[in-house]
């Protein structure tokens, strides 16, 4: 098995549910990191997010793991406001709130694409792929 873990997240246009992000951290994300891979978010699926939701789903493996978490962390694919969020997330989720965005280098690296439409899906359909 290699050392990353792909995370495809679904929503069609609109990812909102945080349940399902926090099911997703709990169960994929954090036992992925506690064994050392890499967690690919990938965002290809979703053209705009709530913050709840990405908060849902990065925030604790920042506040417990640190900076230095965003090593292990990489985020796909994601759409402007999408990649807003994540810089947003991760600045407060550090400690480091500011009225604008100032995102360690490793949190954008790939995450400029900007993706097309896809069907509409519930937001709760968040598949994942080991890789």
């Amino acid at each position: 098995m290699s050392d990353a873990v792909e995370v495809t997240i679904h929503g069609g246009k609109f990812a909102e549910d945080k349940d399902a992000a926090k099911e997703l951290r709990k169960n994929l994300i954090m036992p992925s990191l506690a064994e050392g891979k890499r967690v690919i978010i990938d965002f290809s699926q979703v053209t705009s997010s709530t913050q709840s939701f990405v908060h849902a789903l990065i925030a604790e493996p920042l506040q417990k793991l640190g900076e230095d978490v965003l090593e292990k962390l990489e985020f796909h694919a994601c759409a402007p406001q999408v990649r807003t969020l994540v810089e947003l997330v991760v600045d407060y989720s550090l400690g480091g709130f500011t009225t604008t965005a100032s995102t360690p280098v490793a949190v954008t690296a790939g995450v400029a694409k900007k993706t097309s439409e896809k069907p509409v899906a519930k937001p709760s359909q968040l598949r994942t792929k080991r890789t």
